[in-house]
């Protein structure tokens, strides 16, 4: 009885043991820089060189609200990844910056940060820095964290 007592232990140990996490950290998720990527009819985003997909009709749809005609002409869009992985979206005449986390096979908004309350972004621009995001507009540069613009940013 002993015997496969201390049998059925050392099995129960080892499976248990062998059904533990694994975590592998620290890891960095960013994208040395932006894509810009094609709308295509269909709402349909890829960014080929990293291997994800998908349709930005509903970002379009909640930038331009009521201004289907603005939604329509939106050719093309900003995005850009940070060490967390989180992906910041844009495109031009975008007042917001859409920050997303990933789940399973969709994007998430995490966050929407409004860059301006008046004028639309004319050319905005993505660069990846050690602790944030830069934006580029019209040569005024915002620092971006996903939960807003970091402070000390120009704003």
């Amino acid at each position: 009885m002993k015997k496969a007592l201390v049998l059925f232990i050392l099995i129960t140990a080892m499976l248990v043991g062998g059904c533990a996490s694994l975590q592998l950290q620290p890891v960095n998720f960013s994208w040395a820089s932006e894509e810009i990527l094609d709308v295509a009819s269909n709402g349909m985003v890829e960014a080929q060189r990293y291997s994800v997909a998908f349709n930005v009709k509903p970002l379009l749809a909640k930038e331009f609200a009521a201004d289907s005609m603005a939604a329509k002409n939106t050719n093309v869009v900003r995005v850009i990844r940070d060490k967390d992985g989180y992906y910041y979206i844009t495109a031009p005449k975008f007042k917001n910056v859409y920050v997303f986390n990933h789940g399973e096979a969709s994007l998430s908004l995490s966050n929407t940060i409004l860059i301006s309350q008046d004028k639309p972004m004319s050319d905005p621009k993505f660069n990846q820095r050690d602790k944030y995001i830069e934006l580029l507009n019209s040569g005024v540069k915002v620092q971006l964290i996903r939960t807003g613009i970091l402070q000390g940013g120009t704003k």
